[in-house]
């Protein structure tokens, strides 16, 4: 009891810190994280505040048009709970971030109570705080994204009950009304729809089946009627733009995936040398390395991941994801891969590695050690990512 009192208090203690290093980077950045997607949500979540429902005005001309290059889901949530609260939609979403991060919290506490502030630490790495520090619909994405691979993976372990499959039809929704590639996750009622019709489970199979079904009916109804009230299905056309060389395309991708995986601070060809960056990721090569080592020598680490359902499920989620986006991205190039479209891969698999690795038994002091260097590594990346000029020029300022 005692030690889940102090996970608790870890846990309880990290989302303060990490709620105080957010709101201090929206203040002292120049734009307040606002980009301009994030804008174009302000704007339809203020448009609907102000009764004009979802037409926003015409760029450099009069009249509105309407708004159908993102789904409505972020701008709504944020319209919502600007109602609730009587904050302005601005402040609105970024409160509304620090919620979702909240939730990912207790949903990881329901995990594994023990070692939740361990799994929560992910948090603090560099991708993930730029995602909760902008107003971008990727924010919720993720908590969707966390909770599909918990409920999917009861499912998988034969606790497909009515509810179950009534929460995944709600999660897969939300995520296609929160960003249209989130159509990639009515993948996943129908895996678990053809696994249950392996097993002769043809209930449940047929459940899942007729979920799946209804998600595209319900994808194809939203899509027409962008077609018929702005003329694309999506806004604009997305497919007459020329896309890189096959060549230029992998060598994106590649440094794409390389920065998702550097925790603390990306490459950037710009900013080199960049010797905080060196520093850092040799740490970061460093503890991998003394993971690896501790660990093969008492478990098999990625049977032990495999076996586990959610972690399993984790990677089964972030790998559809990251096929969907690619496929999306081959034939339309509607933005680079950097860690705003490829962090709802990376972040699933973090989760389910870590939780692989806090489920291994604590039979020796060398496991324990390694689940407390993991946390005290992404608390370092939390740290290290306060805006440190912002900091210097104050200190000499005082001095």
């Amino acid at each position: 009891m005692e030690k889940s009192r102090r996970a608790d208090l870890l846990l309880l203690l990290l989302y303060t810190v990490m709620v105080a290093v957010i709101l201090f980077r929206l203040n002292v950045h120049g734009s307040g994280y606002v980009s301009p997607d994030s804008q174009a949500y302000l704007d339809l979540a203020q448009n609907i505040k102000d009764g004009h429902g979802f037409y926003v005005p015409n760029e450099g001309t009069a009249g509105r048009h309407y708004f159908s290059a993102w789904p409505v889901g972020y701008p709504v949530l944020i319209y919502l709970f600007s109602q609730v609260t009587s904050l302005d939609v601005y402040w609105a979403s970024k409160i509304l971030n620090l919620l979702f991060i909240g939730a990912g919290f207790l949903l990881l506490r329901h995990l594994c109570r023990q070692y939740a502030f361990v799994l929560a630490s992910v948090y603090g790495a560099y991708t993930y705080l730029e995602v909760y520090s902008f107003t971008w619909s990727e924010a919720p994405f993720l908590l969707g994204l966390l909770l599909l691979a918990y409920v999917a993976s009861q499912v998988w372990a034969g606790r497909g009950t009515n509810g179950h499959v009534l929460v995944i039809f709600l999660i897969c929704l939300s995520l296609f009304l929160l960003r249209y590639v989130g159509a990639f996750s009515f993948g996943v009622p129908a895996l678990l729809g053809l696994y249950w019709s392996y097993k002769r489970k043809y209930k449940v199979a047929g459940k899942l089946l007729v979920v799946t079904t209804l998600l595209a009916l319900l994808a194809a109804a939203y899509l027409y009627t962008n077609y018929r009230l702005s003329g694309f299905i999506t806004g604009f056309d997305r497919l007459k733009d020329e896309t890189e060389s096959a060549g230029g395309f992998v060598l994106m991708l590649l440094k794409g995936l390389f920065n998702e995986f550097l925790v603390i601070r990306e490459y950037r060809a710009q900013n080199q040398p960049d010797y905080l960056l060196y520093t850092t990721a040799l740490l970061q090569l460093l503890l991998l390395l003394y993971i690896v080592v501790q660990v093969r020598t008492r478990y098999s680490f990625w049977q032990e991941a495999v076996a586990d359902r959610f972690s399993a499920a984790c990677f089964g989620v972030a790998f559809l994801y990251l096929g969907a986006i690619l496929a999306l991205r081959i034939v339309s190039r509607f933005d680079e891969l950097d860690y705003r479209l490829l962090s709802p891969f990376s972040f699933p698999v973090f989760i389910g590695l870590l939780y692989t690795l806090v489920k291994l038994p604590d039979a020796s002091r060398e496991i324990v050690r390694v689940k407390y260097a993991l946390f005290c590594f992404f608390v370092l990346s939390l740290l290290v990512n306060v805006p440190k000029n912002y900091v210097v020029s104050q200190l000499q300022q005082l001095l």
